[in-house]
């Protein structure tokens, strides 16, 4: 007998090409299909909330990031209400008109003013609000609003001393990584959530541990004629942590592209997790869709994580998918695009790389129908075909191309990458420096090369081909343009002392004593970039470097650049350099040259022209 899962019809509710998507959204989800994200911004919100001094807390990010689901946790976790009762004052009460008071024995004594959505308030009642919330003592304000639409507001005609006071504060936040600067004021910069990130378990680790391990979700479908053929299910085996290690690997490598993406700076919102979450176990499909299909094989593979994550599926339009953004970022990660001789070798060559007869390993043979069924894990060697026009060759190739990328894929996740890391696969061959400079985890030595590298690099995009044991940054006039491959003049030096490779939550500096206030630990955090410090006597610059940047970089250390793919990175560290090249210029009646690898100095004394060293 064929079974629906409900939990499947719930999950199919985060997809916004679903008619019934209302679970995107926090004020119409229903408390018995709800996630509770134990999320580190309501920690630290709960925690915020019960200090005496409080009067107002912000709560600013993009939307999909979790504000609205902030609140309603508030109510819930510290004014005692149940889910229920709290998701109903979320719809009728959060609009700052009348305060939501404690219920007894709740944790929390005040009562709270909440309004969910600082955009549907005219600028002057906006800051009527604030100033009221700042000036008064018997209750907590708790606002939500986007950055821009809150930086409107305080820096409208109608602000006043306390607009001011909270605009300065955010300003300031920026610079110190604190939250609070005025005991009365807190800000959560949502702005800075990570969903793959925090010293725990991370956010999408959470929203998979919810939606794969629970047996009692997935019991039904034991039961039903569909489950031998069915790719949710087979999805739901695959990812299952609590059934063999690969299942936990195959997560782990899931938050690894999560991060990847987010260190490439791509905003990746909770709501977005989630639509992704879902999207991954279920490929958009139905039970019904299952039903209709499952007595044949060879199609399950589209369907399969691993591949509807970088290729959607042949029956779901690119522009369904336009509503989840965050999938086309993905899609320029995808594993089954990047070569790697010793890895195609051994699937492509190798038997029984992977177990035989594997759900996702099956592919229809629609070119030559002989063999009707292709077993990929035999690599490509049951493509056998002879064909006799260009339309069936060219069919032929799709279907090795597709069964190479799947099995890529599959590697990607399933083998242990230490020959070839993980971000190596990715694209990024310098990946796993990056993560070790913001993990903490390099060594003295390990850092010394990788600035040796990052020196070599940044010479390289000068256009100086310096001594790899050169140990200070030069830098080219940038008046005189870049450097050609025998001549450049040189503005100033940076010895390798004075630059410094700092993660991006190091650059704070935020005191021990402050720490509980501190942004990182206000979010679950990540560091999405890597910082160069340049230290110039009391003085200092510093360059942000995400991941493409990085790797570009450590790519122009080996003395070669692919200019018009980075060309954007290009353009902005060069321009970095030639700011610092005008900070540096001291001497103007002197010239350093650099000539055929060497470096000379030029100067004038007394109408005679002086140079050093031997052209």
């Amino acid at each position: 007998m064929l079974k629906e899962n409900s939990h499947v019809a719930r999950l199919n509710r985060y997809l916004p090409f679903d008619p019934a998507h209302s679970q995107i959204y926090e004020e119409y989800q229903k408390t018995a299909d709800s996630l509770n994200l134990e999320t580190v911004a309501l920690r630290y919100l709960k925690s915020a909330a019960k200090i005496k001094s409080a009067r107002l807390i912000i709560l600013t990010g993009d939307a999909g990031h979790g504000k609205t689901h902030l609140c309603r946790r508030l109510i819930q976790d510290c004014l005692g209400y149940d889910e229920e009762s709290a998701r109903r004052l979320i719809k009728s009460s959060c609009n700052a008109e009348s305060a939501i008071d404690p219920t007894p024995g709740s944790p929390l004594s005040k009562s709270i003013y909440i309004h969910k959505d600082f955009s549907e308030l005219e600028p002057v009642n906006a800051t009527t609000l604030i100033e009221t919330a700042v000036n008064q003592e018997e209750t907590i304000y708790v606002i939500c609003a986007n950055e821009g639409r809150l930086r409107a507001v305080l820096e409208s005609e109608t602000a006043g001393k306390a607009c001011g006071l909270v605009l300065e504060n955010f300003n300031t936040s920026f610079k110190s990584g604190l939250c609070v600067q005025d005991p009365r004021i807190h800000i959560i910069n949502l702005n800075y959530q990570s969903v793959s990130g925090g010293e725990d378990e991370s956010l999408a680790a959470e929203v998979f541990d919810e939606w794969l391990d629970d047996g009692r979700r997935w019991q039904i479908c034991s039961s039903c004629d569909a489950s031998v053929n069915c790719p949710i299910l087979n999805n739901r085996k695959l990812l299952e942590a609590s059934a063999s290690d690969i299942g936990k690997q195959r997560r782990a490598r899931l938050v690894t592209l999560f991060s990847a993406l987010e260190q490439l700076g791509v905003v990746f919102t909770i709501r977005e997790l989630l639509m992704v979450a879902a999207y991954i176990i279920t490929g958009g499909l139905k039970c019904q869709d299952v039903h209709g299909r499952y007595r044949k094989i060879g199609w399950q593979h589209e369907y399969t994580f691993y591949n509807s994550l970088f290729t959607p599926p042949r029956n779901i339009k690119k522009g369904k998918l336009y509503n989840i953004p965050v999938l086309s970022d993905l899609q320029r990660l995808d594993p089954g695009l990047r070569a790697f001789r010793a890895i195609d070798e051994r699937l492509i060559n190798e038997q029984n790389v992977f177990p035989p007869g594997e759900l996702d390993l099956n592919f229809a043979n629609n070119v030559f129908q002989d063999p009707p069924i292709i077993d990929a894990s035999q690599g490509i060697d049951e493509v056998i075909g002879n064909p006799s026009s260009r339309n069936e060759r060219n069919k032929e190739a799709r279907l090795v191309q597709r069964i190479v990328r799947s099995l890529r894929r599959r590697a990607f996740f399933d083998e242990d990458c230490q020959s070839i890391t993980e971000l190596s696969r990715l694209g990024f061959q310098s990946g796993s420096d990056f993560i070790a400079v913001t993990k903490k985890t390099i060594s003295d030595t390990e850092m010394h090369k990788l600035k040796s590298r990052i020196l070599r690099g940044l010479h390289t995009i000068q256009g100086l081909q310096m001594s790899e044991r050169e140990i200070s940054l030069h830098l080219v006039d940038p008046a005189f343009g870049s450097a050609t491959t025998h001549a450049a003049i040189i503005a100033g030096r940076i010895p390798a002392r004075a630059i410094k490779i700092l993660p991006m939550g190091d650059v704070w500096e935020v005191p021990d004593d402050q720490q509980a206030s501190a942004i990182t630990k206000s979010v679950n955090w990540i560091d999405r970039h890597i910082v160069l410090r340049f230290e110039m006597g009391t003085d200092f610059a510093d360059l942000n470097l995400d991941m493409m940047s990085f790797d570009c970089v450590c790519r122009a250390g080996s003395g070669y650049v692919a200019e018009e793919f980075y060309a954007h990175d290009l353009k902005r560290i060069k321009n970095f350099l030639a700011r610092l090249a005008e900070k540096g210029q001291k001497h103007p009646d002197e010239i350093n040259l650099f000539i055929r690898g060497a470096l000379h100095s030029v100067s004038i004394d007394n109408g005679i022209i002086q140079v050093g060293g031997d052209l």
